[in-house]
């Protein structure tokens, strides 16, 4: 498979190819915005990683609705985006206290890893996807669809 069918088509590899990209390309983000605020702001650590942080979410979120799930962003989403990411941190740190003592605290996150980044994809799909999250159409927009 190419890589340009892989990026645009419509099977479950393809949207899981876009999601790793895409959480690739929020890491980067996070980690240039931490950089900038650290060393060109002079903004202190723990600060400059929160925002870095809040600004690589909001491109995360953006390109996880155009680019990754091909839905249009809301406010809905946004929320379940948040709230799986907020599941997805919870079930990490524990993971992580688990997983030191069982391979030590320098190799512990990347077990955890293993188990949460498959469990963040499922929750982010279901945020983007799920009708929970996704609003009914208005009655007169359905009335114009038909016509």
């Amino acid at each position: 498979m190419n890589l340009k069918k892989l990026i645009n088509g419509n099977s479950r590899l393809s949207e899981i190819f876009r999601f790793a990209l895409v959480g690739g390309i929020a890491t980067v983000l996070q980690y240039g915005f931490y950089v900038v605020f650290v060393e060109a702001v002079h903004v202190k650590a723990v600060p400059s990683s929160m925002i870095s942080y809040a600004l690589s979410f909001i491109v995360n979120f953006f390109l996880s609705s155009y680019f990754t799930f091909h839905t249009r962003p809301n406010a809905k989403k946004g929320l379940g985006f948040a709230l799986s990411h907020l599941f997805n941190m919870g079930l990490q740190t524990g993971l992580v206290a688990i997983f030191k003592e069982l391979v030590g605290p320098t190799l512990a996150l990347l077990p955890a890893l293993a188990i949460c980044i498959p469990v963040n994809y499922f929750l982010v799909r279901f945020a983007f996807t799920s009708k929970l999250f996704n609003p009914t159409p208005k009655q007169s927009e359905t009335e114009t669809e038909k016509i």
